[in-house]
């Protein structure tokens, strides 16, 4: 059995860690969690996946959302092993049907909000954004677009059986996709990443 760190990050959301915690304890694979809280110390928002997992004793990665439970981590893990050198991500199916718009030749932007498995070596390809741009707040909210877009593939996207712990008027003012320049920022880092 190859083992796993799942790395989390969370802002303010403090109360659903324990049913998270929970439903990653029953995963026999996963055998350490790290958790950043971007609410008590600089707010490094999604780059804090990539700074735990560099620490991650493990060479393969679980990460996930703070705000939701995914039910089916080993189908995902399955998944992953069947091809380990593919980032393999759950979604749900709102993303899946808009994945076309998110391919860009080579190359497919992912999420890991709803479950995600990689390896730990890849977080060094966001070496090569840093070369040129600065380690600033675009990069930090917009570092699992950047990531996933830099490993120059296509990735594995299965259906993640996702409970959403947070509703959508309790995510306003928490999740990024809420922020009023979301969509400009997003597009930003899509191009930027595409370039290099």
């Amino acid at each position: 059995m190859i083992k796993v760190t799942a790395v989390l990050i969370q802002w303010k959301r403090q109360q659903h860690l324990p049913k998270i915690i929970e439903s990653l304890t029953k995963c026999p694979f996963i055998d350490e969690i790290l958790i950043r809280d971007n609410s008590k110390t600089k707010n490094i928002i999604c780059y804090g996946r990539y700074t735990l997992a560099k620490k991650a004793k493990n060479h393969v990665i679980y990460t996930q959302d703070d705000d939701c439970v995914i039910h089916d981590i080993p189908k995902l893990y399955a998944e992953y092993l069947k091809d380990p050198d593919t980032y393999t991500v759950g979604a749900i199916q709102d993303f899946i049907d808009v994945m076309d718009k998110n391919t860009y030749g080579e190359r497919q932007m992912v999420f890991p909000p709803w479950g995600g498995f990689f390896k730990k070596e890849w977080v060094g390809v966001l070496d090569e954004y840093l070369a040129k741009y600065p380690k600033d707040k675009l990069f930090y909210r917009e570092a699992d677009r950047i990531f996933s877009i830099l490993l120059g593939k296509h990735h594995k996207v299965i259906k993640s059986d996702v409970e959403q712990l947070c509703t959508h008027e309790q995510n306003i003012g928490v999740a990024l996709c809420e922020e009023k320049n979301h969509k400009e920022l997003s597009n930003l880092a899509t191009r930027r990443a595409l370039e290099l």
